[in-house]
């Protein structure tokens, strides 16, 4: 367990430079070309769908598609889409390639059904994968979606190589442990249960054998014992507050996992609107990427790009006074306002959040976060999500104070504190393995025959 301990200790200094790769959907949307108009629109009812709670217009090798709550409708056929021939997904991969500055090209894609890359949950939609290789100077691979064609992950040689170094051994990643997600989700729950036990246990042995009022000595104990000791002591508290926090990053038992709230819920709206919304944007020759629906007060909007229009294709923004009733629709409001900086519950660590946003704080403390421009809902913080921020990132990041949680100097100064917790976890480590070593040796010892 000492050596796991120590493991994590290392990879969290990793962990501080080194991000899980992780396609965003603005990168997606940045590969993309225009919706090509000249081929749409067959956007009729598809097996009796009445209303949707989200869709989206954009370029699939080509042609528009019309992707909505999960499925992928062919706007040029009026089909659903479930499967992309080889040649689409090389057009996809080559399009993102070229709007990201990547100079390759792809030989044959492979066929990947999971992998390292994409071993999490999240694919799982997604699946099976077209895996192409580019020979650009990063050695970039890109997998598109086999099912919606779709670029869905993105790593190059560094990736695979820096990720070894940090969240593949902090998160206990491994393709043939995270592929079972049960599996690994026990694992992990445990081995951060008993390393809490074995920091707490250790805290305990350490308080009764210092005891400082019984002689001079700082500590009983000589050479690498003593500084064990004293690492163990000083550290201690830091050690166990990464440990258990990393416990409640699992919300093992449930114990941080909050009921559905309804006010959180998408709008539906009517399928029979977004098809004249479409078709509208279509005879006003909107020059987007993406195409997003955008419900708002029961009425469908458009964001092209980020540019909101109404169901007629005219430019339609937010105002102050339509959030404000897009707030009260929420339910009793006890504060509400533009926040053009991040809070305590709506930050970005290592990935920037959107600013300015609309905060909507309910009488029941509920948070609540609107887009500006969309009036989309970014996200709902109740008492159970205040809790895993505090319990969790406040305590595993130490992010407790504003201008203090990120950055170069905050960056050195959990280098030094994890450095200095991992010490002791090193030093008990050796000790634990001279010990076990000697107790073993003494097993096979056999004293030597005496004679006469």
């Amino acid at each position: 367990m000492g050596l796991l301990m120590l493991l994590w200790f290392l990879s969290g200094v990793g962990m501080l430079f080194i991000h899980w790769p992780e396609l965003g959907e603005a990168d997606r949307a940045a590969g993309l070309p225009a919706v090509t108009w000249t081929k749409c629109c067959h956007v009729g009812l598809v097996q009796d769908v009445q209303q949707v709670t989200s869709a989206t217009v954009e370029d699939l090798a080509g042609r528009p598609v019309l992707r909505f709550d999960g499925e992928t409708l062919d706007l040029t056929t009026g089909e659903l889409l479930h499967h992309v021939t080889v040649a689409q997904a090389a057009i996809v991969a080559q399009g993102y390639a070229h709007a990201h500055g990547l100079h390759g090209t792809p030989g044959m894609p492979q066929r990947v059904e999971r992998d390292q890359w994409t071993v999490t949950g999240y694919f799982n939609k997604k699946r099976p994968f077209l895996l192409f290789h580019f020979n650009d100077w990063g050695r970039t691979d890109i997998y598109v979606s086999e099912h919606t064609g779709q670029v869905a992950q993105v790593v190059n040689r560094w990736d695979r190589f820096l990720n070894w170094l940090g969240p593949i051994p902090h998160w206990l990643y491994p393709t043939v442990l995270r592929a079972d997600t049960g599996l690994w989700t026990q694992v992990v729950v445990w081995a951060s249960l008993i390393g809490t036990f074995l920091t707490i246990t250790g805290l305990y042995l350490g308080i009764v054998a210092w005891r400082p009022w019984r002689d001079r000595r700082v500590t009983p104990f000589r050479g690498l014992m003593a500084w064990h000791h004293l690492a163990g002591l000083a550290a201690g508290l830091l050690t166990l507050t990464w440990v258990a926090s990393g416990l409640v990053s699992m919300n093992p038992w449930g114990f941080l996992e909050g009921g559905d709230d309804p006010r959180a819920q998408p709008a539906a709206f009517g399928f029979g609107d977004l098809r004249q919304a479409v078709l509208a944007a279509k005879a006003a020759g909107v020059t987007a990427r993406q195409i997003k629906a955008a419900p708002f007060d029961g009425r469908v909007y458009l964001m092209a790009d980020g540019v909101r229009l109404d169901a007629a294709a005219k430019p339609a923004p937010l105002t102050l006074a339509d959030l404000a009733a897009a707030g009260q629709r929420l339910g009793p409001v006890r504060e509400a306002g533009l926040l053009r900086h991040e809070d305590q519950y709506y930050r970005g660590h290592h990935e920037p959040v959107v600013l300015p946003v609309y905060r909507v704080i309910a009488t029941d403390g509920v948070r609540f976060y609107l887009d500006p421009a969309s009036g989309r809902l970014l996200g709902a913080i109740d008492a159970k999500s205040r809790g895993y921020r505090w319990l969790f990132e406040g305590l595993h990041r130490l992010d407790f104070i504003d201008g203090a949680d990120r950055g170069a100097g905050w960056a050195a100064a959990m280098v030094a504190l994890l450095a200095f917790a991992g010490l002791g976890v090193a030093t008990g480590v050796w000790l634990g393995w001279r010990r076990a070593s000697s107790d073993i040796a003494g097993l096979f010892k056999r004293k030597a025959p005496k004679l006469g």
